[in-house]
């Protein structure tokens, strides 16, 4: 019998422990923890690396990121869409009340599939490789450029109060 106390105690202790740790895990995470967390599982994302892995690995080409970004970000995420395409989505989460969050969002396919994004109306740019860019300004609140660098198309757009076309422009020649 007293074999049985001793087995029951050091299992409640350990229960107790357990549901201790897992009560201060969840607990201990900010709000913006949170958010975020939400915001991977909502869309689907894995980290950056993994996906960019994934679609090297689906289409046989090396994806090259741009150097340069409108900000630093903070985190990489990145899925393969319904369409095959990279999504990267790189985000600095803001603080409430203090500083807006940050995010930028960044398109790489296979180049036959940009076809299907460059429309005859876009505004036609070179880069300093050469390479043509297709700029467009869809409405006040969202322009885009799209290119192809290394066999692939890439494709992003922003609020033109946040990036003007000369960024866009340097972030599209700082890929390699």
């Amino acid at each position: 019998m007293k074999h049985y106390k001793v087995i029951f105690l050091v299992t409640m202790f350990i229960l107790s422990f357990t549901m201790l740790i897992s009560a201060n895990e969840s607990q201990g995470k900010t709000h913006e923890e949170k958010q975020i967390e939400e915001f991977i599982k909502g869309n689907d994302y894995i980290p950056a690396k993994k996906a960019i892995a994934q679609f090297q690995k689906m289409y046989g080409e090396k994806v090259n990121l741009p150097r340069k970004l409108p900000f630093e970000p903070t985190h990489r995420f990145g899925n393969i869409d319904k369409d095959g395409r990279l999504k990267l989505h790189f985000l600095r989460p803001g603080k409430i009340d203090e500083y807006p969050t940050l995010d930028f969002v960044f398109y790489v396919m296979p180049q036959k599939d940009l076809d299907m994004i460059v429309h005859s109306n876009d505004k036609v740019y070179n880069l300093k490789n050469e390479e043509k860019a297709f700029y467009r300004k869809h409405h006040n609140d969202f322009h885009s450029l799209a290119f192809v660098q290394n066999k692939l198309g890439y494709y992003f757009g922003a609020n033109p109060d946040k990036i003007d076309l000369d960024s866009f422009t340097e972030i599209a020649e700082s890929i390699k």
